[in-house]
């Protein structure tokens, strides 16, 4: 029984059992109140302006309109708008009040691409009349905005978009922009001096009269041009006191911390003594310059790597810039600049793979304007990409540069450094070139991005003297002046790479042995060099092997034609007859084109662009002879160098079936594949289309009967008639 009745005599009551089955005290329920619901406008408001500086503007506008609180938030805090990111997006019709709005709120990113978006009228629509006028009057105000938010010790960089030639009808809008920006610092220097009697000097004494205006008003960098303007003139009167106040001068500028001073400053403590300091201050002074390089770059190469951007897509498109800098004939430098700026966009932003030959380019057209005497065009840039980009593509590509760099274009590279030590020790003329050699090809492996370009510097000449048999290697005087030891030189100089990556065509990449293989250089790539086991011994070290950068092989062929799918490799490299003379094949022009004149020219030439969009003329130009001849590599040994260590190595004759200039499949290749796929498909629609009416012509010519012919020609008309 599940339950059992007790009946008493003494008392009629009833007794259960305690079993869970009969006997259930029924719970006692509690209330729980349920808790306050937490939401965004339950944190503090500097929490809330955390979190809302780091959404994009639409994010920010979707935020702005869900509560009437963030509303107000967004509305009265300025730091919000003065953050808000404008990721991939461009000004347009419908976005131009919300750049405006975040421009004037102190937003860089904002600021600079609205500016070129009126310089290049890309973007923002006008109407064509006045539109020179107009879009300069924005953009030079824009301009302005983005300069004024930056720190008052960074260089200026606006100058770079607005740099001549200009075209000499006067509708040009940098022109505008200039006259704008020249007015609004005539009205804001007080004491402007615009006097210009100066005769045949007449520009020369305009621009030293703004760069002391600029100097007075705080700008470093002027400062330090004015002073290399003022040394030139120091040392052609042989003037011994003025030379020492210029040198003066120099130490004072590099006090406020311009590294370009600081630069001229160790070399001229590596060339001489005019201050009259003890070696060991010297020497100090050299060494602090060489200890204070930015080692930034090594968390560039670790973001760069994060971002799915491997070895091998770097190092093709370094080997492709690198064949521009030759065809161009523009130094390395500029090169050094470029690849700087494109591992430093790359450590703060994700790029597809199809855009990071865009991102190359248009590294090096602003890098072009900011140090070469020669500029990168923008439609030469776009030709050189095989039309892969559009010309507003690469106008976009710049301001996205421009803003993520914030400006900052120039930074000190390899280079720099490379100068102070071959004045503190100079070497002979063809150690100077592969010193220059193993400086370029340094670029192309990602891992040496990784030490300082001081460190790297030091490497690359303890290499070099080691390959020539220098003695001592490392003397006293680079230890003592850089502040490196040969023991922390020497990992960097062991480091080195047999394998050479090979584009989706399986032809090796080697376009810093073909540009040193030049009369210029004395043909220093073409030198055998010791193998590693002689290397090791000259260093003094044992010889274990290094750890090797290998490229994975998922990035060839085919992943790697997904973000270099232009051709052009194949046509921009140089063969050893083509002249020095930079004018007989490159194509920047000596001035701009008016709309009128561009427009007659457009009815002559067929140009094969898309220039419909663009706004602004002075970066249009027409190809020339040079860049239509077709090249090509060349079999035989290519040259490899990681951190330094130079190698040779054979290339497979089997696979360099395009490098015989006589072969007619050498002749064919370009034929083939120098248009797009949609030409070839509707030529071949043609070819049919050709074909099927000549047979029906031949049908129609050989049936006797009238009858037969007009039914054929009516079963095609009813035909041509349904579709």
């Amino acid at each position: 029984m599940s339950s059992l009745l007790f009946i008493s005599p003494f008392c009629l009551s009833v007794f259960h059992c305690h079993c869970s089955k009969c006997y259930s005290v029924p719970a006692r329920k509690r209330i729980r109140k349920r808790p306050s619901a937490v939401t965004l406008l339950s944190l503090p408001e500097e929490v809330i302006l955390c979190v809302l500086q780091c959404l994009s503007a639409e994010d920010l506008l979707s935020i702005r309109a869900v509560h009437s609180q963030l509303r107000d938030i967004v509305d009265n805090h300025s730091s919000i708008w003065a953050r808000v990111s404008f990721r991939d997006k461009w000004p347009s019709p419908n976005t131009l009040w919300l750049f405006e709005r975040a421009a004037e709120k102190g937003n860089f990113e904002a600021a600079v691409k609205l500016g070129i978006a009126f310089l290049y009228n890309e973007g923002p629509l006008l109407s064509d009349e006045g539109r020179a006028d107009v879009c300069g009057r924005k953009a030079s105000h824009f301009f302005s905005l983005a300069e004024s938010l930056r720190s008052p010790a960074a260089d200026p960089f606006i100058w770079v978009f607005i740099r001549p030639p200009w075209s000499p009808t006067g509708s040009c809008c940098k022109a505008v922009v200039f006259d704008r920006l020249k007015a609004e610092c005539d009205n804001n220097v007080v004491g402007f001096n615009n006097d210009n009697s100066c005769g045949e000097d007449n520009k020369h004494c305009d621009a030293v009269s703004m760069l002391e205006e600029s100097s007075l008003a705080g700008c470093v960098q002027s400062s330090y041009l004015l002073w290399e303007h003022s040394r030139k003139a120091a040392v052609s009167v042989s003037d011994p006191g003025r030379y020492l106040q210029c040198i003066r001068r120099l130490r004072d500028y590099a006090g406020k911390g311009c590294w370009e001073a600081q630069l001229s400053l160790a070399k001229v403590y590596c060339s001489g003594n005019p201050l009259g300091l003890e070696p060991k201050a010297r020497s100090d002074l050299v060494a602090q310059v060489f200890s204070s390089s930015n080692p930034a770059s090594q968390h560039c190469i670790n973001a760069i790597l994060r971002k799915s951007i491997k070895d091998t897509m770097r190092y093709i498109l370094v080997d492709w810039l690198v064949e521009v800098t030759t065809m161009k004939d523009f130094s390395s430098l500029t090169l050094h600049v470029t690849v700087s700026c494109v591992d430093r966009y790359l450590a703060r932003r994700s790029v597809p793979k199809a855009r990071l030959q865009l991102l190359g380019i248009a590294c090096m057209v602003v890098c072009t304007r900011y140090i070469s005497k020669e500029i990168l065009t923008i439609r030469e840039a776009v030709w050189l990409t095989d039309n892969t980009y559009k010309y507003e593509d690469l106008v976009r590509m710049m301001g996205e540069v421009v803003s993520v760099l914030e400006g900052n274009i120039r930074s000190p590279t390899l280079l720099d450094y490379g100068e102070v030590l071959l004045l503190l020790l100079p070497l002979e003329r063809r150690t100077s070139h592969l010193f220059s050699y193993i400086c370029e090809l340094s670029l192309l492996y990602s891992s040496l991005s990784r030490p300082p370009p001081a460190k790297l510097a030091c490497a690359a000449l303890l290499l070099t003297r080691a390959l020539h048999h220098c003695a001592p290697i490392w003397p006293t005087i680079l230890h003592d002046y850089t502040g490196f030891s040969k023991d922390d030189l020497v990992p960097l100089s062991v480091l080195f790479s047999q394998d050479v990556p090979k584009d989706y065509r399986h032809i090796s990449l080697t376009g810093v042995k073909q540009r040193f293989e030049d009369e210029a250089y004395q043909d220093i790539s073409k030198e055998k060099v010791m193998d590693y086991g002689d290397l090791c011994q000259v260093l003094g070290i044992p010889e274990v092997e290094p750890q090797m950068e290998t490229f994975s092989p998922a990035g060839q062929p085919s992943d790697i034609h997904t973000f270099l799918a232009s051709p052009s490799s194949s046509k921009r490299r140089r063969d050893d007859g083509m002249q020095l003379h930079r004018g007989s094949f490159v194509a920047t022009p000596t001035m701009e084109l008016s709309n009128q004149e561009e427009m007659l020219l457009d009815d002559i030439l067929d140009w094969s662009l898309d220039t419909s969009c663009s706004g602004y003329e002075g970066d249009r130009e027409e190809e020339s002879e040079g860049e239509r001849e077709e090249d090509c590599k060349y079999g035989g040994r290519s040259w490899v160098v990681n951190a330094g260590k130079v190698n040779s190595c054979k290339t497979d004759h089997h696979k360099s079936i395009y490098c015989n200039n006589s072969s007619l499949l050498s002749f064919l290749y370009p034929l083939f594949f120098m248009y797009p796929l949609s030409v070839y498909l509707s030529l071949l629609l043609l070819l049919l289309l050709l074909l099927l009416l000549a047979c029906v012509f031949v049908f129609l010519f050989r049936v006797p009967t009238t009858h037969v012919k007009f039914q054929v020609l009516f079963f095609f008309f009813k035909l041509y008639s349904a579709k």
